[in-house]
């Protein structure tokens, strides 16, 4: 018999889609607080088959094994952030001189007026504009109750908040679902681990894309500032500094324009089986309203709704059954061992001759 959930306008679904909406309400006005715990949540789930994979191949509790991985974890990114440091703090003096002659060239261009469509725009008057503007935020720092310093003190305490609750969640965070499903009553249990068994490859799914996307963004990146970088210094683009600067920001939108509108819908939607115009409108309207966590998570929270809807509908083939492994039949053992013959050798069967007589009649006649 499939226990598949059903809704009813009993008075315990008005409750519990009561209880929903108030929970709602408190995750929108604890905003930052959900957003750095769902950062950890899903860095923890991305390193959870590591972390499962090293507990089987070491022999160790999940515990050690998560401290281990998590310890390993902060010394590679504290040592990229070290690297970076350094080879930005060597690169300074020389990206200083070229950030001056950049700004001068921007002056220079700044006083020349142009014309568009019979037009002329005096680009002073937004240069004076902006260095008014500029003048007015630095002197209204100390009076903003710390200005862009207060932003960056919340930015560290949500850093350290994301970095506390990542390790519990590599350590523990197996544990969250089998809770969740014990709390349903014993009835819809099975229709939870069908639930739980979809979402879960839903993301798996997800997370492997974004890695893939990740990788080649940063390739690409990556080659293209080294090209660009290798032919201004061969003298082989003649652009001045600020030019330079220009360039790789245009290479930077355009590869980010690249990722928005063409790799990341047609490789998602692919993956997750969804229609690629609908996965560019909804990474533009999360980028929009919600930045870049949204657009980060909107394309599974899609493909998630998908799947609830296709199996509440009755359209999703059960899962529960073709996740379990089935049982192996082990073999039956007697306590007397038998006695082991030798095989014969298989011989055709012989006819026998007889050299009696047909018939009685010819043994008369002699």
């Amino acid at each position: 018999m499939n226990n598949r959930l059903k809704f009813s306008a009993s008075p315990q679904s008005l409750w519990l889609l009561a209880g929903l909406i108030a929970f709602l309400i408190l995750v929108i006005l604890t905003g930052p607080l959900w957003r750095s715990l769902l950062v950890a949540a899903l860095i923890a789930y991305l390193f959870n088959p590591l972390i499962c994979w090293l507990q089987n191949r070491l022999r160790l509790s999940r515990p050690i094994t998560a401290g281990i991985v998590y310890l390993v974890s902060l010394l590679i990114l504290a040592g990229i952030v070290f690297g970076i440091s350094a080879l930005v703090v060597n690169q300074v003096p020389e990206w200083s001189v070229e950030l001056r002659q950049a700004w001068a060239e921007l002056v220079v261009l700044m006083e020349r007026p142009f014309t568009v469509l019979n037009f002329t725009i005096q680009p002073q008057i937004l240069l004076d504009y902006l260095e008014r503007a500029s003048s007015n935020a630095i002197s209204s720092l100390p009076e903003a109750g710390g200005g862009w310093l207060g932003g960056l003190a919340d930015n560290l305490i949500w850093s350290l908040v994301i970095l506390v609750s990542l390790y519990y969640f590599m350590r523990d965070g197996q544990k969250i679902v089998p809770g969740l499903i014990n709390l349903v009553p014993a009835a819809y249990q099975p229709t939870a681990r069908e639930l739980t068994i979809g979402l879960d490859n839903i993301w798996r799914i997800f997370l492997r894309a974004q890695l893939i996307i990740f990788l080649v963004l940063g390739v690409l990146i990556l080659a293209s500032t080294s090209l660009i970088l290798w032919l201004f210094r061969q003298g082989w683009l003649p652009l001045s500094p600020f030019g330079l600067v220009i360039l790789l920001i245009g290479v930077y939108a355009a590869i980010q324009q690249v990722d928005n509108l063409w790799l990341r819908p047609q490789y998602m939607g692919h993956a997750l089986k969804l229609h690629s115009g609908v996965v560019v409108v909804a990474l533009l309207a999360a980028l929009t309203f919600t930045g870049l966590l949204g657009a980060l998570l909107i394309v599974p929270v899609l493909a998630s709704l998908k799947f609830l809807f296709q199996y509440f509908r009755g359209e999703v083939p059960s899962l529960a059954s073709a996740a379990e492994p089935q049982p192996v039949a082990e073999p039956e053992f007697s306590a007397e061992p038998e006695p082991i013959v030798a095989a014969q050798p298989a011989t055709a069967p012989v006819e026998e001759r007889t050299d009696e007589p047909q018939n009685e009649s010819e043994q008369h006649e002699e």
